[in-house]
């Protein structure tokens, strides 16, 4: 750290922001070997940049020799993050200088001149996400796969709901993340951003007209309850729980014939009117 913040004085001005910061989060990193390996991504957050803007700020770093980047791989080769060693050295040119100080081509003494280092390389075919930039010359959009961080340009999603006939649309948090984490776990599907903004209204849609459609059958069930309460006994039994009326007969005949049924049946008479089937014996 001591020597990061001593060669901060000697940069020149034209040396960014992130390059610095860079080196002060590698020179944190570091171990006594001066040597880390901290992820692109963990860089990124740290910084608050793009993964891309972190490969440029590197590149930068190790143009002015003060830095220097060893590729690592895991078992079976597969890529894993880069490791860094600081330089540590106290003199150092910048770049424009020593082409200022270069031998022209014509001059048969002049060296050859160095081969590009990798990581200038990568990050001239990476976009801002890391991903691999689109061909150029194609006339074709950017594309990238879905990350959980993504949310839809304005100026795409106004020009998708009018397309789709629908310019009142909107998305909630909820949404947007349920989308993100749909297709985030397909890291081999790549679309553009116009193109993940018409999947995302599509998705929005849908959702609208799925909470229409459990409103309306919720309202109906509302609606059926509502006519079962205000309608009262219009549904219930209307079987009286009396003795059926004879319509010839009035209240005081009716209850006289029910008191004679009841004597006759306790004095275990027959009741009187009755007609028996068949032949009687005593």
């Amino acid at each position: 750290m001591v020597w990061t913040r001593k060669t901060f004085s000697k940069l020149p001005e034209k040396v960014r922001a992130t390059s610095r910061l860079a080196l002060m989060l590698i020179a944190d990193y570091a171990n006594e070997d001066a040597e880390c390996w901290p992820s692109i991504k963990r860089l990124s957050e740290e910084m608050g940049c793009s993964e891309s803007t972190v490969r440029r700020s590197l590149a930068e770093l190790v143009q002015l020799n003060l830095l220097v980047v060893m590729p690592r791989t895991a078992q079976y080769g597969r890529q894993t993050s880069n490791a860094y060693r600081l330089t540590m050295v106290e003199d150092f040119a910048a770049p424009a200088e020593e082409a200022e100080q270069a031998p022209t081509p014509a001059d048969p003494a002049a060296p050859a001149a160095p081969a590009e280092h990798p990581i200038f390389a990568n990050a001239a075919q990476q976009d801002d996400r890391g991903q691999p930039a689109a061909a150029q010359g194609t006339g074709g959009a950017r594309q990238f796969a879905m990350t959980l961080d993504w949310q839809p340009e304005a100026k795409h999603w106004e020009a998708e709901t009018l397309r789709r006939g629908d310019p009142s649309l909107t998305w909630d948090r909820g949404e947007l993340a349920d989308f993100t984490a749909h297709f985030a776990d397909k890291a081999n599907q790549t679309n553009s951003s116009r193109a993940w903004c018409a999947k995302f209204a599509r998705w929005a849609s849908d959702n609208r007209k799925r909470q229409a459609a459990q409103q309306a059958r919720a309202d109906q069930n509302n609606a059926k309850n509502n006519a079962r309460t205000a309608g009262g006994s219009t549904h219930a039994s209307h079987r009286p729980t009396g003795p059926v009326r004879n319509a010839s007969m009035s209240a005081a005949e009716g209850r006289a014939y029910l008191e004679q049924q009841r004597r006759q049946a306790q004095a275990g008479d027959a009741p009187g009117g009755d007609i028996l089937d068949g032949e009687w014996s005593s």
